[in-house]
């Protein structure tokens, strides 16, 4: 996630971010940093999460007092949020190619989303984005047949003129 977040942010390797809540990734820091949150069921170590984000936090955001209210279920959250906007990325990389009748091979694509961000088989594996794109397909499929089989829908019984 450290080198999507990077390549997303614009980032040089080392470089720090400026928290700010002018982009997603602030915008949920920010939040996450201002409510505390128990620790439930995670637990953060080294060996789970080997990768470092540095950020810094401008003297207008100076009354977070720092990082008080990160906890391990708030890097969680952070976690979570950020391989759903890879993923989000990813899903929209694919509707826009479908959308514009572009044949392509999913496999094909998912590498070069991969290569994009730089990212290898230990950072996202490429089963997770294919099975990603399938199971929105599947979820798609399931709406418009839920939308189809509502029974005296208006929108499904409109009056044609002749």
């Amino acid at each position: 996630m450290a080198k999507y977040l990077r390549r997303k942010l614009h980032l040089a390797e080392g470089q720090a971010y400026q928290l700010s809540k002018k982009h997603p990734v602030g915008r949920l820091l920010y939040h996450l940093f201002r409510n505390p949150q128990e620790d439930r069921q995670y637990v953060i170590s080294e060996e789970t999460h080997p990768g470092r984000f540095p950020l810094t936090i401008s003297h207008q955001l100076n009354w977070l007092n720092g990082c008080r209210y990160l906890s391990a279920q708030g890097i969680h959250d952070f976690n979570r949020q950020v391989e759903d906007m890879m993923e989000e990325e990813f899903l929209t990389t694919v509707k826009t190619l479908a959308a514009h009748s572009v044949q392509f091979e999913t496999k094909a694509v998912a590498l070069r989303f991969m290569d994009t961000y730089d990212l290898t088989e230990e950072d996202m594996t490429l089963d997770a984005l294919i099975k990603a794109y399938y199971r929105f397909r599947k979820a798609q499929h399931t709406a418009q047949n839920r939308v189809n089989n509502i029974p005296n829908c208006p929108a499904l019984q409109l009056q044609v003129a002749a």
